[in-house]
């Protein structure tokens, strides 16, 4: 898709595709990187006439919805699911195994950590979920970490926007 049919779409749809976009990414969907597309949103937003603020909000929002399926299904289908998916990966294993150890010496503020720490961020839902955290900690210490990653980075595209598209 060229950038001209994006821009398009976005001045279509404005909020509807960045959730959509947004809860994509946080799903950890393929061709969905946050340090290309959260910028972007900031940029987009710059260029027309809707909040940063409430691009922030709702991008919180929609990357808690994001993570919280990835969270439900291994909360409630656990090791079967991810079996399916990851097969008997040792690597896979060893990676769930070190995320709950870090999650569970942290008391959850771990989870909060790991949301701003690229890769990391969008796939820790899959330990939280597999230790069946509690999911008033799950949400909470996703919140606080989603807010402080999407911030960044889509002030970033927003207060620089002019710039990016002078490079472009």
């Amino acid at each position: 898709m060229a950038a001209d049919q994006f821009f398009d779409l976005f001045h279509q749809y404005g909020m509807i595709l960045v959730c959509a976009v947004i809860f994509c990414e946080y799903m950890n969907l393929p061709g969905f990187p946050a340090g290309v597309i959260m910028p972007s949103i900031g940029v987009l937003i710059a260029q027309s006439e809707l909040s940063l603020l409430l691009t922030i909000v709702l991008s919180v929002l929609c990357g808690i919805g994001g993570s919280l399926a990835i969270y439900a299904v291994c909360y409630w289908g656990g090791e079967p699911i991810m079996e399916k998916l990851f097969g008997k990966s040792e690597k896979f294993r060893s990676f769930v195994t070190r995320c709950n150890t870090y999650i569970d010496a942290q008391h959850g503020r771990g989870l909060a950590l790991c949301r701003v720490i690229p890769v990391l961020r969008t796939i820790v839902s899959i330990p939280a979920g597999l230790i069946r955290m509690p999911v008033r900690w799950f949400i909470g210490w996703s919140a606080l970490g989603i807010t402080v990653w999407n911030t960044a980075l889509i002030s970033f595209g927003y207060f620089f926007s002019e710039k990016i598209l002078s490079m472009l």
